[in-house]
């Protein structure tokens, strides 16, 4: 199997997370390949700066069913550790997106990274990297253009804060 994947943590998968897997499995369709979406098991900010994760919006569980019932071919979910922090990203894209898990095409965001965190390392890094490794890099929507709510772009952050400022109803409307 070929897949077009994109990778996040997803916390919530609201409207925004959502908009994003519609453009991918567009672009796997239009690409004859199938969609895949990887996550993490586990806030990436438990290993990178251990007492900041922010609150989570949903367990691993409820997020892993939300993902597959947006109609995605595959969801998988990988814990996130020191040796995935520290895995250069080149290396992560050849063993495990191309090798493990066959993507041949990866829709990240604009500021997305991943693995060892490389200050040199660019947008434009990941599409060479992946024309180096038969994997087309592109990007995804900008988080507007799944809509604003109140005249900001749909986050898992932004929903944290209405759930802090009592708003539960407005939040949970971001996320159905």
């Amino acid at each position: 199997m070929t897949y077009a994947a994109t990778i996040g943590f997803f916390d919530g998968v609201h409207r925004g997370h959502r908009h994003v897997i519609s453009r991918l499995k567009t672009l796997a369709e239009s690409r004859g390949l199938r969609s895949l979406v990887i996550t993490f098991s586990n806030h990436p900010m438990e290993v990178v700066r251990p007492g900041s994760v922010p609150p989570l919006l949903i367990s691993c569980e409820e997020k892993l069913e939300r993902l597959r019932a947006t109609g995605v071919d595959k969801v998988v979910a990988y814990p996130f550790d020191e040796e995935m922090m520290h895995r250069p990203a080149r290396e992560f894209m050849e063993h495990v997106l191309r090798d493990e898990l066959g993507v041949r095409l990866l829709m990240i965001g604009y500021d997305n990274r991943f693995g060892r965190r490389d200050p040199s390392e660019t947008f434009e890094t990941y599409v060479r990297y992946g024309q180096e490794l038969g994997i087309e890099v592109v990007e995804g929507p900008r988080p507007e253009a799944s809509g604003l709510f109140e005249g900001r772009p749909v986050s898992s952050s932004l929903i944290r804060e209405l759930i802090r400022a009592g708003r539960e109803e407005d939040a949970k409307a971001l996320m159905i």
